[in-house]
């Protein structure tokens, strides 16, 4: 699933990500767990917390993002 499919405050795991340099600047990478904190609206971005921060995703990027939803 990917991670734009993911609803709103849920939490996920990254499975499989492209690979972009920035994403790993952002501090994602495979096997960490991520919160869905936003999502706007219009096909905006991805707002995931990281750790104990946020970052936003563009949409397309965040549809190539591979996840596995946690409880």
């Amino acid at each position: 699933m990917s991670l734009y499919a993911i609803e709103k405050e849920h939490r996920c795991i990254i499975e499989n990500l492209p690979q972009l340099g920035l994403l790993k600047s952002l501090g994602l990478r495979e096997g960490i767990n991520v919160a869905i904190k936003s999502k706007q609206p219009m096909g905006g971005p991805v707002i995931v917390q990281v750790g104990r921060r946020c970052v936003a995703i563009a949409r397309d990027i965040a549809q190539e993002i591979q996840v596995r939803e946690v409880n």
